[in-house]
């Protein structure tokens, strides 16, 4: 084929937190090293004793897939066809799924997105010989490349051509052309979709960073079909058939929405125009009240962060998480929703909506002052810059920052906020700050830390 230039916009996501973890070898009883030729490069190969393994196999043994994957050459060799009989030999007694999920495996281990050629704009190399030879390239390569292994080996694998909710789009944003390529493949007279490149890893800071995520490995098309729009509806797989102008209206929604736990949203549109000040969010899911839930906004005119602090309250319910958000000046918004599953305290992101606040009547609500560190905090109260001089006044802020357990407020001195079980830090004073001087919510390392990180600031009335 030659070279080729395929203009796929990937996702620029947060973390995933779905990293393959491989098997400890010592975990394969009675190896023996057997010399390969494959071509110019002679490896060794530890080859298994399978006999046990396959003796108790199920339906869908993803031990044993992991197992073998382990016991596969790395993409040292040169030479394809010779890699691909290997191959075929060495999978010769799995069943399709076990082949298929292998295969993916090390697709996803061996080749890297050739982020840089993205986004220089350079050609980038599509065809499997060079992108096996190279080990980078962009979503067509990793397509073509599983295609071309997989029916090698016995497999019914397409490549599916897309349009994507990838690196640089937006709710609203058009879509005149399809930007991305994976794969369907048949099993048991059923299609199921693959996608090798969002399997392999995302782009953080324009760099690729390696975290294998099985979401997108015979992934739901009902889910898949979010993100990824076929440009032949026959490949939907979706018991409703859409339409390029449904997916577009759509906010935009990461895998890991339903990884923990969520499967409805309000609004329904990702693009929102909004003639009031105000707008509720709703999250429904299973065991709601069991994930942490946080947001970003983004005044775009400017790129102002107005981080948490536009989010008038929110209400964790049996079935569903309700945000209510204040936007307090007329403008076009970006709205980032997160959660995490319990299982860690790092956030991710979940969805994207676009709000475009349009009333011109709207009364301008002053908010604190943002210093850059306001990204670990969310203020809960008091969420307006409209403190009075000798008031009591409830703080009630959560933490974004894992590492962040020292809060305080500063008033002439310095009062250190309680941290309660479910994660916020909370303290009721009476503020003495004379009238048109600054009280400051900062953060510290710990109590014997003599220095303090500003996040934000109330100008007292």
């Amino acid at each position: 084929m030659g070279t080729s230039f395929c203009p796929c916009k990937e996702r620029e996501n947060e973390k995933n937190e779905a990293i393959f973890e491989k098997p400890k070898l010592n975990e394969i009883k009675n190896q023996n090293s057997t010399d390969v030729d494959m071509g110019k490069n002679k490896i060794v190969i530890k080859e298994n004793n399978n006999k046990k393994i396959f003796k108790k196999r199920k339906e869908f043994d993803k031990k044993l897939c992991e197992l073998i994957f382990q016991s596969l050459p790395k993409r040292i060799m040169s030479n394809l066809q010779q890699f691909k009989d290997f191959l075929k030999d060495k999978l010769d007694k799995l069943d399709e799924k076990e082949k298929a999920y292998t295969l993916f495996l090390w697709v996803c281990d061996n080749i890297v997105y050739d982020a840089e050629s993205y986004f220089s704009g350079q050609n980038t190399e599509c065809d499997p010989e060079a992108v096996f030879r190279i080990g980078k390239t962009v979503c067509s390569g990793y397509a073509r490349l599983y295609k071309n292994i997989g029916e090698y080996i016995g497999l019914n694998v397409q490549c599916i051509s897309c349009y994507s909710k990838g690196i640089g789009y937006e709710p609203g944003k058009e879509l005149t052309s399809t930007d991305h390529e994976y794969n369907i493949i048949k099993l048991n007279n059923q299609y199921y979709p693959i996608d090798c490149t969002w399997g392999a890893g995302t782009i953080q800071e324009k760099k690729f960073v390696k975290h294998l995520n099985e979401f997108y490995f015979l992934t739901d098309p009902e889910l898949l079909i979010k993100t990824h729009f076929p440009a032949n509806d026959r490949w939907q797989l979706t018991e409703k058939k859409y339409t390029l102008s449904d997916f577009l209206k759509w906010p935009q929604v990461f895998e890991n929405f339903y990884a923990f736990g969520f499967n409805k949203y309000f609004p329904e549109e990702g693009f929102i125009k909004l003639h009031s000040n105000s707008q509720k969010f709703i999250l429904w899911g299973d065991n709601i009240s069991q994930n942490n839930a946080s947001c970003q906004i983004f005044l775009l005119e400017g790129n102002i962060y107005q981080q948490q602090l536009n989010l008038d309250k929110i209400n964790f319910l049996e079935d569903r998480i309700e945000f209510d958000f204040i936007f307090n000046k007329k403008g076009r918004y970006k709205l980032y929703l997160f959660a995490n599953n319990d299982k860690g305290k790092v956030t991710h992101n979940i969805m994207t909506y676009i709000v475009d606040a349009q009333n011109d009547s709207i009364n301008e609500l002053k908010f604190p002052y943002c210093y850059s560190d306001a990204k670990d905090i969310n203020i809960i109260e008091p969420i307006y810059d409209n403190i009075k001089s000798g008031q009591t006044v409830k703080f009630k802020i959560k933490t974004n920052s894992s590492d962040l357990d020292t809060i305080i407020i500063i008033d002439g001195q310095w009062h250190y906020l309680n941290k309660n079980e479910q994660g916020f830090f909370e303290k009721e004073i009476i503020i003495q700050t004379p009238p048109g001087k600054n009280i400051i919510i900062g953060k510290r390392k710990d109590n014997n830390d003599l220095s303090c990180q500003y996040m934000a600031a109330y100008t007292i009335k």
